[in-house]
């Protein structure tokens, strides 16, 4: 077991390039990336160091994404790291030999045409003990979906009003979910995604 956790470490301290930058777009892999899914999901099953240091890898994988990805302020519209890190172990439990950088980037990917291309005011929403910020562009796309959807009848404005709660509570009774008007990250994912 010792020699399991060095060889993890080891792995994450590699600072050897997977690839040469090229003219193929191919490019050096650092870190966490190089880890194998099988690696990812028993870490983050025994909530051990790796998995912790995992996640700042990915958080740092993003931001860099953020910052040289054309037109983009944020690929994540409002989903947590909480979030992304458990659609990582979805696909990893059932793609054991992926490695984690692939892994990140095919969901960079499946997000990229939802992502927020320019700033947007954050607004804090709160509903009893709970908490969450999210982007007004966010919330304007929230309350356009449920227009779509029939339940939503009022200014498409990014702004969290009781119309935007109770239209999210009619969608959240047609899910079957808890029916609390909050913007909770699975409620968001099966609107939005």
């Amino acid at each position: 077991m010792k020699f399991i956790r060095l060889a993890i470490i080891a792995l994450l301290l590699q600072t050897g390039a997977a690839a040469a930058a090229d003219h193929t777009e191919s490019f050096a892999m650092k870190g966490a990336g190089f880890l194998p899914c099988q690696i990812y999901v028993k870490a983050r099953e025994d909530k051990s160091n790796v998995y912790y240091m995992i996640g700042g890898w990915v958080e740092g994988y993003i931001s860099a994404h953020n910052r040289y990805a054309e037109d983009t302020f944020d690929v994540l519209s409002f989903e947590s790291l909480e979030l992304l890190l458990t659609v990582i172990q979805t696909h990893c439990d059932a793609n054991p030999g992926h490695r984690l950088h692939a892994v990140v980037n095919s969901i960079i990917a499946s997000l990229q045409p939802d992502r927020l291309t320019e700033a947007s005011p954050r607004v804090q929403i709160t509903e009893g003990e709970r908490k969450t910020t999210l982007h007004r562009e966010t919330i304007r796309r929230v309350q356009d979906r449920l227009t779509g959807l029939g339940l939503y009848d009022a200014a498409v404005d990014g702004r969290f009003t009781e119309a935007t709660k109770a239209a999210l509570m009619a969608f959240q009774s047609d899910l079957e979910f808890e029916t609390t008007g909050f913007p909770d990250q699975t409620t968001l994912w099966r609107l939005l995604r």
